[in-house]
């Protein structure tokens, strides 16, 4: 038969449709420029479409909760003693005052800034998410690769992958991106403006805390990234031969995306917490938060475990739509842009056998 066949049926992501019945069926193997490609493309869409719920969930984070802390400006042996015992008296007759809403976090952006304040740091998360795209599915595609040529089990193939990757994207992009990017919704609340444009956040931190000033949040920004993206391409997969038909729609896709984003983000979020708060630090000043395990046991401390769960309404939303989108558009784009370069002869590569699943 001449007529072309649809490679919707053999996607990436660990899709592979076994409806023919066949022992084997034909996948076209792409060039990782096209992956890379398609990641950047499809990154840029999320973002564009997920910002403003991101913004929210930032200044929701940062926000304090409980009470202040007993020690702070208190030198005095005995000063200290009568605020802990002050402390322990109000932790004892009530609870800690509540934080702000997410939909109080959106009134108060709107109020100081209009409805550009929902937009608050955008370029750098454009370059961040459109760059981590782009090296999150390379380095997928390239560990997945070569776990199956060291005979991994195919079970954890995806998601140890998926750990690979997170980790990789975390230390080579996520997190200079995610400091410049916390730091500018920051000055929505402090009202300095000190980050107002991408280029004068990178001097303003490296004049402030040198090139290491902006891997703020290392530790916790590449715990974050890789449980998330290891379970997100370990459940997406699964998750979308349970709902799609051969060749997938494109709401099929976008379901299993989004529901890969709730998994996520209800997995790891109070990594995500400590990440903004020790990001959001300013100044050349004594840091309240030094490294992940101190963030963590100083929040949990002070604010209780609620604290650790502040803003997982809009990142819920953002991350459940964001990766929706994103895994929908990535094979979209996929298709697209290795449509194009099979046109033009680049990127060619020759098809291999697969065993069907």
């Amino acid at each position: 038969s001449n007529q072309r066949p649809t490679r919707h049926s053999t996607r990436a992501l660990g899709y592979r449709s076994d409806m023919s019945g066949a022992a084997s069926t034909s996948k076209p193997k792409r060039h990782f420029a096209v992956s890379a490609m398609a990641g950047f493309c499809s990154g840029a869409t999320e973002a564009a479409c997920t910002m403003p719920f991101d913004t929210i969930k930032t200044y929701v984070q940062v926000q304090r909760t409980g009470w202040e802390h007993p020690d702070r400006g208190a030198a005095h042996t005995m000063v200290r003693v009568r605020m802990r015992m002050l402390l322990l008296m109000r932790m004892w007759q009530s609870s800690p005052p509540p934080g702000i809403t997410p939909i109080g976090a959106a009134k108060e952006i709107y109020k100081l800034k209009g409805f550009g304040g929902f937009y608050f740091g955008l370029p750098a998360v454009l370059v961040q998410v459109a760059g981590k795209g782009a090296i999150r599915f390379t380095s997928y595609e390239q560990y997945k690769k070569w776990l199956q040529a060291a005979g991994a089990p195919k079970a954890s193939e995806d998601f140890v992958a998926g750990l690979g990757a997170g980790f990789t994207e975390a230390f080579l992009w996520t997190t200079p991106t995610e400091r410049l990017k916390v730091l500018r919704q920051n000055d929505i609340r402090s009202g300095l403006n000190r980050y107002a444009s991408l280029p004068s956040a990178i001097q303003t931190v490296r004049a402030e805390h040198g090139i290491r000033g902006l891997y703020a949040g290392i530790g916790a920004c590449g715990i974050r990234q890789a449980s998330g993206v290891g379970v997100r391409f370990a459940v997406y997969g699964r998750v979308k031969e349970l709902l799609t038909t051969d060749p997938p729609q494109i709401w099929q896709s976008a379901l299993a995306g989004g529901i890969t984003g709730c998994a996520s983000t209800a997995m790891n979020h109070p990594i995500d917490v400590v990440k903004t708060r020790i990001e959001a630090q300013d100044g050349a000043g004594k840091k309240e938060y030094t490294h992940t395990v101190q963030a963590f046991q100083s929040i949990l401390k002070n604010e209780g475990p609620k604290a650790l769960y502040r803003g997982i309404a809009p990142r819920m939303i953002k991350i459940s739509l964001g990766q929706a989108i994103t895994f929908t558009a990535y094979e979209r784009y996929t298709d697209l842009i290795g449509d194009l370069a099979d046109s033009m002869g680049i990127f060619a590569a020759a098809p291999t056998r697969v065993a069907a699943c």
